[in-house]
């Protein structure tokens, strides 16, 4: 599940006459109060609500590292909140995580989600979330949870995660290659994109041999690889392989050779393009044919639709 996090803003101080007027979430998904005095909640909906909440979800923006998108608007109508533990949880999809934000007017706030580390989640998600409110001298606490209206899309697919990469040290565990061969040091790096760079490396007589686990193609083909390399040392280039280990892609000539420049684009046949969209799993491989000292950095890499 994903983490915790408190409000922050400081809740204003009020109180719920016994025998108000207030609902609780509006309509839709369960909710459970827990009072320690006699309240009285109504039904209704719209703005005699305790928390009002808007949902969001369809104009939401894509959630990815570095970044969040907002899925509801919420309004306090009586002001009293203990800040320090309410909270809002992500059910699902999982890893993913949520926080209050300040809205844009007095006693309102929005649930922003993003990304939490680890996470291998990508596509698009009708996401569930789980409220906590406890109120002013705990008066009462409303448990609830929610599903978004529409579905968000969700790019939270960590390679820096031991299950997604794969090298000949300790902690890269992906599947594919079954015989790595060099390292790559801060592998999550490729996340962070114009940012911070992964570095791959090789020594002795051997072949490099590492690669990533790639998240599952969303859109048809014919495709291409986009990636962004800087200080190439030694003849690397990049293929993928399936679910089986069998590769996809092919080498003809200069075509996935990595060199010094910004961004190299690897153009896939279209029978390699079939290939990609019927793999079910995909891993991305990069390798060299010298077999001294070679190194690579890579700062991101991205399948992407091929133009025709």
């Amino acid at each position: 599940m994903g983490d915790n996090k408190k409000w922050t803003r400081r809740a204003a101080v009020g109180s719920l006459v016994s025998g108000g007027g207030f609902m609780l979430f509006g309509t839709g998904g369960s909710t459970q109060i827990t009072s320690n005095r006699d309240v009285t909640v109504n039904t209704g909906d719209g703005d005699d609500a305790v928390l009002q909440f808007v949902d969001k979800s369809s104009k939401a923006e894509t959630v990815e590292f570095g970044g969040s998108a907002v899925v509801y608007k919420i309004k306090d109508n009586i002001g009293a909140f203990d800040s320090e533990k309410s909270e809002v949880t992500v059910v699902g999809p999982e890893p993913s995580k949520a926080v209050f934000s300040d809205g844009d007017e007095d006693d309102s706030y929005v649930v922003e989600v993003s990304c939490s580390d680890g996470s291998s989640v990508y596509g698009s998600y009708n996401l569930e979330l789980a409220f906590r409110a406890v109120f002013e001298e705990k008066e009462f606490t409303i448990t609830a949870t929610r599903t978004t209206d529409d579905p968000v899309e969700i790019n939270c697919y960590d390679y820096g995660s031991s299950n997604n990469y794969r090298d000949s040290g300790d902690e890269g565990q992906a599947d594919y290659p079954k015989d790595p061969v060099g390292n790559i040091d801060s592998p999550g790096n490729v996340n962070k994109k114009d940012t911070d760079y992964a570095t791959i490396s090789k020594s002795g007589g051997s072949r490099a041999k590492v690669g990533y686990a790639l998240p599952p193609v969303s859109f048809d083909g014919p495709y291409q690889l986009a990636v962004d390399v800087s200080k190439v040392s030694g003849n690397w280039s990049v293929y993928l392989v399936d679910g089986d280990g069998d590769r996809l892609t092919y080498n003809q000539g200069s075509k996935g050779k990595l060199k010094n420049t910004r961004t190299v684009i690897v153009e896939f046949t279209d029978d390699e393009s079939e290939a990609i969209e019927n793999s079910g799993e995909l891993y991305l491989v990069f390798g060299t044919n010298d077999t001294g000292n070679n190194s690579v950095e890579v700062g991101y890499f991205e399948l992407q639709e091929r133009a025709e």
